[in-house]
């Protein structure tokens, strides 16, 4: 019988000069596996959903036996994190909540669970997480342009300024940010590195700039907040520098595309830019950035801001998020200390005066606060406190700003409510962490 080398014949399968390694992608699978269900089941958002995905990620980390040995040498912040959950539920039964209004918590215990994993994995295993995690976001991305254009009734969503892309989150400013948390995945996978051909860096370019293309087919102000906040950090403009710019000449077009009947030319036309621009060096792209990119940004701005292109004035949204911010200062002010339970209903009022009801209050502090007070909240924080120290001791290159993006755009909508966006945001700062 002949004797094969022992790494050979257990772990890689060889195809040309590339080598698969077996051990990495098996490892890697049971979490590609819940984050891609995670997302397609509507970002675990409506029960069983809700419960399903926190227990399958924890149940996944405490087989881990790095993650165990965290959770014996930090007994304090398990102990806060446990008692911020608990608060929450144990509120949800008193005030008789429904369980879909477990939603943040199940999001914090995902995202914590999804990060333990992923640090846990070996550096090959991680590196087959941020592929998966980075191509998943290209496919929606894709899959978005393309549906906008068909004007889809699937993954889309029609209201007054436009046909937005919502994907299987059911939700435009969901989707938009789990769009840009796997932009921070590609990072890992395409570090900066001056030795890649000229071919790759234009591929590469192509694909993030696809990507920064969908949170734009969202029409989602939030998620473009996020983006923004995202691009304050030198690190990140510098291996995004040249797909941003490529993805900035080119949303003017798809957001006029998308508005008032849809205009699929346009939309097209906007991918193909998109592409032309990925293929010129970088050099030349950021000498274009005053000449092209700044008038881009204005013209985009203007389009987001107001109802239709061709209407002067603000999105009725505007009005209308002021009067659920509003009614959700009421809600804290009467129930200051233990809130009025987790989601409560927030009194506020349509455009035309008539009382109405919201169940988010768009600002994620502000529901928390009304959801559990402030003992509650104080303890939320407590906990978050300690998970913030952690994640500054792995050196990451990208925690903080991946921190600031997702913090960022909760100040704008409710999407700490979706489990898979919590996910994907632990699983992706994970595979960016240090070792154990």
């Amino acid at each position: 019988m002949t004797t094969q080398t022992t790494e050979s014949a257990r772990t890689r399968l060889t195809r040309g000069a590339a080598p698969i390694d077996l051990d990495a992608i098996g490892a890697a699978a049971p979490i590609v596996v819940l984050v891609v269900i995670g997302a397609l089941r509507k970002g675990a958002f409506f029960k069983p959903d809700v419960v399903v995905l926190p227990c399958l990620c924890v149940a996944m980390a405490l087989v881990s036996p790095p993650v165990l040995r965290w959770l014996r040498a930090h007994p304090l912040p398990v102990l806060l994190g446990v008692a911020a959950v608990a608060w929450w539920v144990v509120e949800a039964v008193i005030w008789r909540h429904d369980v879909e209004s477990w939603r943040m918590p199940a999001t914090w215990v995902c995202a914590a669970a999804g990060y333990g994993i992923a640090r846990a994995l070996p550096i090959s295993a991680r590196k087959v997480v941020a592929a998966a995690v980075t191509m998943l976001g290209f496919g929606f991305a894709v899959t978005g342009l393309a549906l906008v254009a068909a004007r889809s009734t699937t993954w889309t969503w029609p209201d007054e300024r436009s046909l937005r892309f919502q994907g299987s989150l059911t939700y435009p400013s969901a989707i938009g940010l789990y769009l840009l948390i796997t932009l921070f995945a590609s990072a890992e996978i395409w570090p900066d590195d001056a030795a890649r051909g000229a071919r790759a860096t234009r591929g590469i370019t192509a694909v993030r700039a696809l990507i920064l293309l969908g949170p734009v087919a969202t029409d989602s102000r939030g998620a473009l907040v996020a983006l923004l906040v995202m691009l304050c950090f030198r690190g990140v403009r510098q291996w995004l520098g040249p797909a941003l710019i490529a993805a900035v000449v080119a949303a003017p077009l798809l957001l006029y595309g998308q508005r008032d009947g849809v205009r699929p030319e346009l939309i097209a036309a906007s991918v193909a830019v998109a592409v032309v621009a990925s293929s010129l060096p970088a050099v030349v792209l950021r000498k274009a950035l005053p000449v092209l990119a700044v008038p881009a940004v204005v013209i985009a701005g203007w389009l987001l801001a107001t109802q239709h292109h061709d209407v002067s004035g603000l999105d009725a949204s505007w009005t209308e998020r002021g009067h659920i911010l509003s009614g959700a200062g009421d809600v804290l002010y009467a129930h200051p200390l233990f809130g009025a339970g987790p989601d409560p209903w927030i009194p506020t009022r349509t455009l035309t005066g008539a009382p109405g009801l919201d169940a988010f209050a768009h600002n994620e502090p502000l529901e928390l606060l009304i959801s559990i007070g402030a003992l509650g909240t104080l303890c939320v924080l407590l906990a978050f406190g300690a998970v913030v120290r952690a994640l500054f001791s792995t050196r990451s290159r990208y925690v903080l700003p991946l921190l600031a993006t997702v913090g960022v755009a909760g100040l704008v909508d409710f999407v700490w409510h979706f489990a898979a966006l919590g996910l994907c945001a632990g699983v992706v700062a994970g595979i960016g962490a240090g070792g154990e």
